[in-house]
C-alpha cells in the first residue's frame, strides 16, 4: 500500500535517503527548511548568508547521504546549522579584525613582514580555536562576535557565570598557546582584537 512521504517518520525518510530517493530528500527539505532558516536568521541577521548556509547544509546532506551516520535527523540538522553559524560568525569576526588592522598599519613600516607575521598569527589562532572544548569555543566565538554575556547565557541555556568561565578559559588557553605573538618583543596590535 502506498504511503505518502509527508506521513513518513524521520527514520523512514533517512532509510529512503540512503536508497537515493530524491522524494525523501525533498520531504526532509520541506519539513526542516523553515525551522533551520529561522534559527540561522536569528543569529546572523543576513538573509543571503542565511540562505547560503541552509542550502549548503542540505546540499551536503544529499552529497554525503551514504557516508554520514544520523541517529536523529532533527538533532543532526540543528547541530549542523549551529556549526555553520559559528563558522560564519568566526569568519566575519576574523575578516573584520583584519580590515580594522589594515586601517591602522603604519605606512612607513615593513608591511610585507607584518603581513607574514599576521598570517602566521591567524593560522595559529585558527588551529588553537579548534582544540578548545566545544562549548568553550562556542561561547568564546559568540562573545567575539559582539554577543553580550547575558545574551549568550540565555541563548545557550547556561548561567552568566558559566559564560564568564568559558571565556576566561578560552582566553587563558589561547594566550598560553600564542605566547610567541603576544610577548613584549612581538606585540601586535591586531591580536588585541582576538583577546
Amino acid at each position: 500500500m502506498y504511503r505518502p512521504l509527508k506521513a513518513s517518520s524521520d527514520t523512514e525518510l533517512l532509510g529512503l535517503l540512503l536508497e537515493d530517493n530524491e522524494a525523501a530528500f525533498e520531504e526532509i527539505y520541506r519539513r526542516y527548511f523553515q525551522k533551520l532558516h529561522a534559527l540561522a536568521k536569528r543569529r546572523l541577521y543576513d538573509s543571503q548568508q542565511t540562505e547560503d548556509i541552509i542550502h549548503d547544509l542540505f546540499l551536503n546532506l544529499w552529497l554525503n547521504r551514504q557516508k554520514i551516520q544520523i541517529d536523529s535527523l532533527p538533532n543532526y540538522l540543528m547541530r549542523s546549522v549551529k556549526y555553520r553559524i559559528l563558522d560564519a560568525l568566526d569568519h566575519h569576526t576574523v575578516k573584520q579584525n583584519f580590515l580594522d588592522y589594515q586601517l591602522h598599519i603604519d605606512q612607513s613600516s615593513n608591511i610585507t613582514e607584518e603581513n607574514i607575521l599576521y598570517a602566521d598569527a591567524m593560522r595559529l589562532y585558527q588551529e588553537n580555536l579548534v582544540v578548545l572544548p566545544e562549548r568553550c569555543r562556542e561561547v568564546f566565538l559568540l562573545s567575539r562576535a559582539g554577543v553580550s554575556q547575558k545574551e549568550i547565557a540565555i541563548q545557550l541555556g547556561i548561567s552568566e557565570n558559566t559564560v564568564e568561565n568559558h571565556i576566561a578559559k578560552a582566553l587563558r588557553l589561547l594566550k598560553s598557546r600564542m605566547a610567541e605573538f603576544i610577548s613584549p618583543n612581538m606585540l601586535f596590535p591586531f591580536l588585541f582584537f582576538f583577546f
